[in-house]
């Protein structure tokens, strides 16, 4: 994310542009709270060595409705209103799927107002990029974890001992197929699609063929 941060603001800069670093994703700007940071050059211009993000992240939705409230939307609503007293009609957003379809949605409703540049940054990698593009993050995750997986095999390996990896993901599962394949090294992988799918609202259920 810091190099996103870094690559976007120089670039701002160098095009004559003001760049505010909005904190904590959009908590803030749902709330009504003006938590946001002047950037230079001379902040983001080392960061992109290190992980993580100068701005902080969080999971606020600004999407999600409130069907008890007397405007529904009023988390979206807020959040323009946030950006328009921070005077932003640019707008930089990074993130998965969820982050995707808020700046979509903020943009719509801005009605031209508020331009959006969305950077896909997701250890999922399931938004649709072209050509089979990774996303920002899977690449990463998928390295580091072909790591890990391969310094267990040796430990198994040496001590005689089994171990079960457990990695994170979306139900597709792209990120823990990807550790396997790679470190070439699982007796057996678990993949939660092969049990049917949650979000249906039922019980997991674990059919014969593959216990």
């Amino acid at each position: 994310m810091n190099s996103v941060i870094s690559a976007a603001t120089i670039e701002a800069r160098n095009s004559g542009w003001d760049v505010l670093g909005i904190m904590d994703g959009f908590e803030h700007l749902i709330e009504g709270r003006i938590e946001a940071r002047p950037l230079s050059i001379t902040d983001v211009s080392r960061i992109h060595v290190l992980g993580g993000s100068i701005l902080r992240t969080s999971r606020a939705n600004p999407t999600v409705r409130d069907e008890r409230a007397a405007d529904p939307d009023w988390r979206l609503h807020a959040s323009l209103e946030s950006l328009r007293k921070l005077e932003i009609d640019a707008l930089v957003t990074i993130g998965g799927d969820d982050t995707a379809f808020s700046a979509s949605r903020l943009a719509a409703a801005a009605g031209g107002a508020l331009r959006v540049a969305h950077v896909p940054k997701t250890i999922d990698n399931d938004l649709p990029l072209p050509g089979g593009t990774p996303t920002f993050g899977f690449e990463t995750a998928r390295s580091v974890g072909v790591q890990l997986v391969n310094n267990l095999m040796t430990d198994a390996m040496t001590t005689q001992r089994w171990y079960l990896v457990v990695a994170m993901g979306d139900p597709l599962e792209h990120r823990g197929l990807k550790d396997v394949h790679q470190a070439r090294q699982a007796d057996g992988l678990i993949a939660g699609e092969l049990f049917g799918d949650y979000r249906e609202g039922g019980p997991r259920r674990f059919p014969d063929a593959h216990r």
